[in-house]
């Protein structure tokens, strides 16, 4: 099994061990910069004298095992690597991806004499980081789409919802594209979670989002909504109403206010009344007689008589142009 000493990224590294059938090697797959170990498939058993690695291209011994003691060759790895006598495995350090290639080891028997060689395939892949999911066309009845994107890494991507692998499903409405995962609303829960998972051989990273995040599904989620709606614009309606109503009210005060001020006004200066006492033509007293007895008083009365008050209506004249 692999180990991961001083990358942040590096994830635990794993074997695929295929059907030996002839020469058909063991695959190991390792992170950059972590650390992997080759080991024999063939249980050590004691009487091994010598072990031997080797890289296949080119031909390069790389380390040997020989009566308890180790020898390392001066090779690329330049002390990225340890045998270990106890299983005479090999841990390649901070792997590179030029470590990629074919390894073999030979371990020979001292009794016997006997060689037996087995061969692994070492690939090295760039650590999978940064996974993150973005959201797309969502719509009011909660289609939408879902983008995996990593920071580094050349995964392959899977996506999850809910603890359960995803795949194509039109009774569903489900369709996955690569990273790209296509989703038309059915009668889902809130609670539901979809999970990106970005992975190569060597390592994985994930992302999710929850769907009460992407949209609302509940019918009184979407029936609030409306409403809340619905609410806002009769309110809107009201306060304009009220706002008419004031200032229709306030022109009314103002006209009824002009006519009240107008009213307590001198009257139209285009009619005017003229009052005037007009007396009666007075007689001579040199053509008329001196009274006798009573005729004193009915002269009088007759003066009061000739003393005349005349109500006339002038209309003046109009205005100059």
């Amino acid at each position: 099994m692999g180990k991961c000493w001083n990358h942040p990224n590096c994830a635990l590294v794993f074997a695929i061990f295929l059907a030996r059938t002839g020469a058909s090697p063991v695959i190991v797959h390792g992170a950059l910069g972590c650390s992997v170990s080759l080991s024999p498939l063939t249980p050590v058993s004691q009487g091994i004298d010598e072990v031997v690695w080797r890289r296949l291209s080119p031909m390069t011994k790389i380390a040997r095992y020989l009566e308890g003691s180790i020898k390392y060759f001066d090779t690329i790895y330049n002390n990225r690597i340890t045998l270990h006598s106890g299983n005479f495995s090999l841990e390649i350090h901070d792997l590179r991806k030029e470590d990629t290639d074919e390894y073999e080891v030979t371990l020979t028997a001292g009794n016997s004499g006997k060689e037996h060689r087995e061969r692994i395939k070492l690939m090295v892949y760039e650590p999978v980081s940064g996974a993150h999911i973005t959201v797309q066309n969502t719509t009011g009845i909660c289609n939408f789409t879902l983008t995996c994107n990593v920071t580094s890494g050349d995964p392959t991507f899977t996506w999850w919802r809910n603890g359960e692998a995803l795949v194509n499903d039109s009774t569903q409405h489900i369709w996955v594209l690569g990273n790209t995962l296509e989703v038309h609303h059915t009668a889902e829960v809130k609670d539901s979670v979809y999970k990106c998972e970005a992975s190569n051989p060597g390592s994985k990273a994930t992302a999710e989002v929850k769907l009460r995040d992407i949209c609302k599904l509940d019918t009184s989620d979407y029936i609030s909504s409306n409403n809340n709606a619905f609410t806002l614009i009769i309110s809107l309606c009201v306060v304009t109403v009220i706002c008419a109503l004031g200032s229709f009210g306030v022109k009314k005060f103002f006209s009824r206010r002009r006519i009240t001020t107008e009213g307590s006004r001198p009257e139209d200066p285009g009619h005017l009344t003229i009052y005037a006492e007009v007396q009666g033509t007075n007689r001579s007293a040199t053509n008329r007689q001196p009274p006798e007895g009573n005729e004193t008083v009915h002269r009088q009365e007759e003066r009061k008589e000739d003393s005349l008050t005349l109500y006339d209506t002038v209309k003046a004249p109009g205005p100059l142009k």
